[in-house]
């Protein structure tokens, strides 16, 4: 239950943890029940208002399951309601029954990744250009705005497998 996840984070902010991370997933991963399963973002951000100093890391949201320019503007809210404690992760996604019982297209792994390299870029644009433009293969911005803007802005960090792109990627636009 939501209290059990609320005590259990204002436990491990008592006991001096210095973050806590909440998985993005929609089902298990043997595809079954999701019962004990809850949304990541909305369940952090719950925590963001409960808890005062720990870091709060998402461990990694799916690329496909949020617009990326929208992504920028929740994760700038969720920054700023924690006071700047948020950590965000990003992934490619891989659990492919997720992508198909939610209705969401389930790409090849290389399009997965570079769909989560341009989803990098489009965060970025919208957290430090006013307005933000973004013209690429997968995701487009026209004239975006996002403000306040995240100052600083949240750390990126970025989870994918596979060595000749997903690597590249986290060298590239990791923090």
């Amino acid at each position: 239950s939501y209290s059990e996840i609320r005590t259990t984070a204002l436990a491990a902010e008592e006991s001096g943890f210095d973050s806590i991370w909440l998985y993005d997933h929609l089902l298990f991963r043997n595809e079954g029940p999701t019962a004990g399963i809850w949304e990541c973002w909305t369940t952090l951000s719950a925590l963001a208002e409960a808890t005062k100093r720990v870091e709060l890391g998402t461990l990694v949201l799916c690329n496909a399951f949020r617009n990326p320019a929208l992504l920028a503007k929740m994760a700038t809210t969720l920054d700023e309601v924690s006071g700047g404690r948020l950590i965000l992760g990003l992934g490619a996604g891989w659990h492919e029954a997720e992508y198909r019982s939610y209705g969401f297209e389930y790409p090849s792994p290389a399009t997965r990744i570079r769909q989560l390299e341009e989803a990098v870029q489009v965060i970025r644009a919208m957290w430090t250009e006013t307005p933000a433009t973004f013209s690429g293969r997968y995701y487009q911005i026209e004239n975006a705005y996002l403000s306040p803007k995240p100052d600083p802005m949240p750390p990126i960090m970025i989870g994918a497998s596979g060595e000749q792109l997903a690597l590249r990627v986290v060298a590239k636009h990791a923090d």
